[in-house]
């Protein structure tokens, strides 16, 4: 699987849920995170579901140090006090210059958190990288699965946000629901991939729910890659965001 070189002009993007450092039995998965970063050797990558408690030792710092990434995490909430306090979102690691970093909020349910999905704010990552090929945005973001209202909801900001943004972009993400009814089909937005892949359950694939969103005029293709270690299959996205 390891990628051999650069091809001019692409940068490559690997996604997954990491079902919060878990694997689909429960077990820890960072080691399964950095075997297949080293084997894939992508520019950027996008995580989601990522679990970290405060205090406690980084797995995210510690996958990015072993793999030789810079790393950018704003969690989309943060549960609990003290010892079993923590934050829970999206990541983006990267090997390019990264010039700026931001994230703004998809849905923000009513009350605090307590614990249920539908207490869950849903928010989107944001990086300029600078690759060779000029600058670009990379999202990350994680869709409710439970509400299709929610989800619609995160579906409509996000659309409003990448309308704003000032060079070419892609989003990857866990939509938690094919892209039909989430990107209608008066959206301009690419989808990669652009044939039915399913990612989810990994065990035996059956939904196409993991997948990337890219703007008008980007060049892209997506692969989904049979790697052990979470409950959804991760992407691999080769792009060439100069066109």
């Amino acid at each position: 699987m390891r990628h051999q070189r650069d091809e001019p002009g692409e940068v490559r993007v690997l996604h997954w849920n990491i079902h919060g450092w878990r694997d689909a039995s429960g077990q820890p998965n960072p080691e399964a995170v950095i075997t297949l970063i080293k084997d894939t050797d992508p520019h950027a990558v996008s995580l989601v579901e990522v679990d970290e408690p405060w205090g406690l030792p980084s797995a995210l710092s510690e996958v990015a140090s072993r793999c030789g990434y810079a790393w950018a995490f704003l969690p989309s909430f943060e549960y609990g006090e003290d010892a079993g306090a923590g934050g829970f979102g999206n990541a983006l690691l990267a090997r390019t210059p990264v010039t700026s970093v931001q994230q703004w909020r998809l849905f923000t349910p009513p009350g605090g958190y307590d614990g249920s999905e539908q207490s869950e704010p849903r928010s989107v990552i944001l990086a300029k990288l600078l690759p060779d090929t000029g600058p670009f945005w990379l999202g990350s973001t994680h869709f409710p699965r439970n509400d299709p209202d929610t989800r619609q909801e995160a579906a409509r900001r996000l659309r409003q946000l990448v309308t704003c943004l000032d060079d070419p972009w892609l989003i990857c993400g866990d939509f938690n629901s094919p892209p039909a009814s989430c990107f209608g089909e008066h959206d301009v937005v690419l989808i990669s991939p652009d044939t039915v892949q399913p990612t989810y359950p990994a065990s035996a694939p059956a939904e196409r729910i993991d997948y990337c969103v890219a703007a008008p005029g980007v060049k892209v293709t997506t692969t989904v890659l049979q790697a052990p270690g979470s409950d959804h299959l991760p992407l691999l996205t080769v792009t060439y965001p100069g066109g």
